[in-house]
């Protein structure tokens, strides 16, 4: 896993709301932000979000709500988050989120590392050469 980075541009400061997302699907658009070990989401998501699946996935993913109001279907258990909730969701449990309707939410989710994300951070330059 790319771990180097360029010790002159740092500190780097990036204002996620203006960075060009890296998923931007009906009703859900994400930045994504990496650190040495870590990568975060930043989530915003309406009320046009269609309903996902539940997937699952090899590593824990921790969420925090910033604002509005959204589900959490884990493991079978639908869980309603608040702003400033926050939700851990261990490996390989099935999980998918849906907005409350009408309402707009934002959403921060943490992960290790994330290889087949890392193309999302390619405007940091702290990284470079991924």
């Amino acid at each position: 896993m790319p771990r180097d980075y360029d010790r002159s541009e740092i500190p780097s400061v990036y204002n996620l709301g203006d960075v060009t997302p890296y998923r931007d699907e009906e009703g859900f658009q994400q930045v994504v932000f990496r650190g040495i070990d870590q990568l975060i989401g930043f989530s915003r998501i309406s009320p046009e979000k269609p309903e996902a699946d539940p997937h699952t996935h090899p590593y824990e993913q921790t969420n925090m709500l910033l604002e509005g109001r959204l589900e959490f279907h884990v493991d079978g258990e639908w869980v309603e988050l608040e702003p400033h909730d926050a939700l851990t969701i261990p490996p390989e449990i099935p999980h998918t989120a849906r907005p409350i309707e009408g309402e707009h939410a934002t959403l921060l989710a943490f992960w290790p590392l994330r290889e087949d994300r890392l193309d999302g951070t390619e405007y940091q330059r702290e990284f470079p050469d991924l």
